[in-house]
């Protein structure tokens, strides 16, 4: 299964795919962890010989974590002796075996089927891949005090509000309060800071346009703050 290419290309956008093997059975050793050589740095660093990507104490410690059970809320998973012995895991901890562990096709159709037991859809690894890049742009960007950049960020996510998980629609709503806190924060320092009041109302309008952009919820709440001041500096400086 682990070798198969439709499965693996499958698997990939669709599943997390977690490997246990204590790297023996019936007192055989079946195999030892190996070294290369680490491409960047030239340094030696240990590698499984039957595992690409993973260590050997990797592999062996997730099998230690699943029979042992509770680790982020996963039940426990009573291995028999012999391989392969698969599983599937929902989000809610849920375990559910895989009885037949050939051919990869059906082990695809139980995952799919298992998948959906569940209410949400999975999102795929690439367009997962695609949020998380989206998120780390939005965290720079409002580290920096780049608002406009941030709400884009923030926006090329939540286009997908309707098919986002609950996990990702809570996690775009506090990166959605983070923003809006820090608009808030520049606000109150403009319109409270030094400066006459035309230069103080050509900065909060700046400040406005920056965060102008649309979430599916609407717009940022301080901009209806922002606007009804902008309203009063504007009719103030007009009065005069």
């Amino acid at each position: 299964m682990l070798d198969n290419e439709d499965f693996i290309t499958w698997a990939n956008e669709n599943v997390v795919v977690v490997l246990g093997h204590r790297g023996g059975a019936g007192g055989k050793e079946q195999h030892k962890p190996a070294e290369e050589k680490d491409a960047k740095t030239g340094d030696a660093k240990p590698v499984c010989p039957l595992y690409p990507g993973l260590t050997c104490a990797e592999h062996e410690k997730i099998r230690e974590d699943a029979g042992n059970g509770g680790k982020d809320g996963i039940a426990k998973i009573d291995v028999p002796s012999g391989h392969p012995n698969s599983w599937m895991i929902g989000p809610d901890g849920k375990v559910e075996k895989i009885e037949k562990q050939t051919p990869s096709k059906e082990v695809m159709d139980a995952l799919i089927a298992y998948q959906k037991t569940y209410a949400e859809k999975p999102v795929a690894a690439k367009k997962y891949g695609e949020y998380r890049k989206a998120f780390d742009e939005g965290d720079k960007a409002l580290e920096d005090g780049k608002f406009k950049v941030a709400l884009a960020a923030l926006v090329k996510v939540d286009k997908d509000a309707k098919k986002l998980t609950s996990g990702l629609v809570e996690k775009v709503t506090a990166k959605v309060e983070a923003l809006n806190g820090k608009v808030a924060e520049k606000f109150a320092a403009l319109k409270d800071g030094d400066g006459d009041a035309a230069a103080k109302l050509k900065s909060v309008k700046a400040l406005r346009s920056d965060v102008s952009a649309k979430l599916s919820t609407g717009a940022l709440p301080v901009t209806a703050e922002i606007d009804a001041w902008v309203k009063e500096a504007a009719a103030a400086a007009a009065a005069k």
